[in-house]
């Protein structure tokens, strides 16, 4: 059962528990592209007619579903989600030199 507080950790477990499929690469990969896109249209319409409680809703669900792809990734290459995120932070905070201000 999901909860309001859950950590990155319980949602990785919890999409390896309800869509694992580590022979479908691709099709994931490409389910993740399609998510992305249809993000797009509805951040598109949002901003050529105003944001109402159904398009919010619409953007809501399109994050998760982009959520749910990425972490369905994750899993089919056994990737830490949360050691990934530490990691690229770093990353970043070097590249884009975030501590001089300058992002």
């Amino acid at each position: 059962m999901l909860n309001k507080k859950m950590t990155v950790h319980e949602l990785q477990s919890h999409i390896k528990e309800i869509d694992f499929k580590p022979n479908y690469k691709m099709q994931v990969m490409l389910k993740l592209v399609e998510e992305v896109g249809e993000l797009a249209v509805e951040v598109r319409k949002e901003s050529l007619e105003g944001l109402t409680k159904s398009r919010k809703d619409k953007i809501k669900y399109e994050l998760y579903d982009i959520l749910h792809f990425v972490n369905h990734m994750a899993n089919i290459y056994d990737i830490d989600l949360v050691e990934a995120i530490i990691e690229k932070d770093a990353i970043n905070e070097i590249k884009y030199h975030r501590k001089e201000g300058k992002l």
